[in-house]
């Protein structure tokens, strides 16, 4: 038989009542604060990963995409570069155009640009 005053317990009686009542008080007296620190923890854990997870795929993402498209973009004037160069090279073998003028390379670009620019013009979807 166990009597218990406050938190201290008497013991009298028979020695398997106290290994099965004594041993679960104490061990559960004993193991709450581990209890209570792995419950914060897993609930933090689930927490910062249902917020800030998401978020940091975010910024991933975002990172990724405006590096793609910084080099896409110096690509891209590059190769219009090289396109100018190429185009003024060869309307120099042309026989009206002096080696190294590039006006006809400039005429030429400005009406693939016109012809593209009308293109997309055409087929705009109109908003009202």
């Amino acid at each position: 038989m166990v009597v218990t005053l406050g938190r201290d317990q008497i013991c009298l009686g028979v020695m398997s009542e106290l290994d099965s009542i004594g041993s679960t008080d104490s061990t559960a007296e004993k193991d709450w604060p581990a209890k209570t620190s792995e419950m914060v923890v897993h609930y933090v854990g689930s927490v910062r990963e249902k917020t800030t997870g998401p978020a940091l795929v975010a910024s991933r993402y975002a990172v990724y995409f405006l590096a793609i498209g910084l080099i896409a973009s110096v690509l891209l004037i590059l190769a219009l570069i090289l396109l100018l160069r190429v185009l003024v090279l060869a309307t120099g073998y042309l026989p009206f155009i002096d080696a190294g003028e590039p006006w006809l390379a400039y005429v030429i670009l400005g009406v693939i640009f016109t012809l593209v620019g009308g293109l997309l013009w055409k087929k705009r979807v109109v908003r009202d």
